[in-house]
């Protein structure tokens, strides 16, 4: 080739692109002049786009290609990844796993006042006492949170907004055995004190719900004013978890909520219905009050990453223990 001759040359290449292909077009111009020592290489993609790079390195990517190196890489590259990873794949088919809870294992959350999202391993869900929050109240709105069923222990409005709730959940608020979603109900009149958080209630009926789910024997006081009768206790029966409040004031003084935590002699205690960070009524008292000088705490309310508790029936504790619960913020 002399130095006048001049030559186009346009090779039309196949490259992968995603999940399809493209059309690349390498055109190399060799100018007069140029003793062919300096060439000068176009690529050309169909949308328009100019890319620039050599065609020795587009023509070793494409021999690799079609050589099997990819398809080489990709064979390693998966059993590398069943040797990490299809342990776990394997363990999501377990449909508990996919549920996000063990078999026969029930979750509690905390809303705060005596609000409380109950869900059953199969699923079922019943949330207690909804609230309806103002500048008092800056506890964290259930925000339309579905429910299967929903308990409500009196009629004043921190413990009966069942328009919170999302879904269309029976209400259950009475004292006569109801059996919903294949949960038996019962109730048990009792009474509250006078109530002046968020709007005011004189003292009247409150109900004490109790149910089973998972074969683990629940018991929400609500709003209770006033230590047990024995009729009461023994209606009340076996509990593994009381749902207790101790914020004194319009429920029951910290002196009652531990005769009441004697009478009923449950497995776990959850406190309820106490002034905190997020419920700025002064005349109550903290959870921190109650605990004083108690025996088996747990203090899941900080340093914590969920605010799930799990209860399976054979793993309860043998000695009342009483767990303080974080918020759902």
């Amino acid at each position: 080739m002399t130095k006048e001759s001049y030559k186009n040359t346009t090779f039309t290449l196949r490259q992968g692109s995603g999940l399809g292909f493209h059309d690349v077009f390498v055109t190399q111009e060799i100018s007069p002049g140029s003793n062919g020592s300096n060439l000068k290489q176009k690529e050309k993609v169909m949308n328009g786009e100019l890319v620039r790079r050599t065609f020795f390195k587009r023509l070793l990517s494409i021999s690799a290609f079609a050589s099997g190196s990819f398809l080489a890489f990709k064979r390693t590259l998966e059993g590398r990844v069943e040797g990490l990873c299809m342990a776990d794949a394997r363990a999501m088919n377990n449909p508990d796993y996919a549920m996000g809870r063990f078999k026969d294992r029930l979750t509690i959350e905390y809303y705060g006042l005596s609000c409380f999202l109950i869900t059953s391993s199969n699923g079922t869900k019943i949330i207690t006492d909804p609230f309806l929050a103002d500048k008092q109240v800056l506890h964290s709105e259930l925000k339309k949170e579905p429910a299967d069923v929903v308990t409500v222990s009196c009629g004043h409005f921190a413990h009966c907004n069942v328009f919170a709730v999302g879904g269309t959940p029976y209400v259950y608020q009475i004292t006569d055995p109801t059996e919903i979603k294949g949960i038996k109900f019962r109730g048990i009149a009792s009474r509250h004190l006078a109530m002046k958080e968020v709007s005011t209630a004189d003292p009247a009926d409150n109900i004490i719900i109790c149910f089973e789910i998972d074969g683990i024997k629940i018991c929400h006081l609500g709003a209770l004013g006033h230590k047990l009768s024995d009729e009461q206790v023994k209606k009340i029966g076996k509990v593994d978890i009381l749902m207790l409040p101790v914020g004194g004031v319009s429920t029951l003084s910290l002196a009652d909520a531990e005769e009441v935590c004697n009478q009923l002699n449950s497995r776990v205690i959850l406190p309820m219905h106490y002034r905190s960070e997020r419920c700025n009524f002064e005349s109550w008292a903290t959870v921190d009050e109650f605990v004083k000088g108690k025996k088996n705490v747990l203090r899941k309310d900080t340093n914590v990453h969920s605010s799930e508790l799990e209860f399976k029936s054979d793993e309860l504790p043998v000695e009342t223990q009483i767990i303080v619960q974080r918020f759902v913020y």
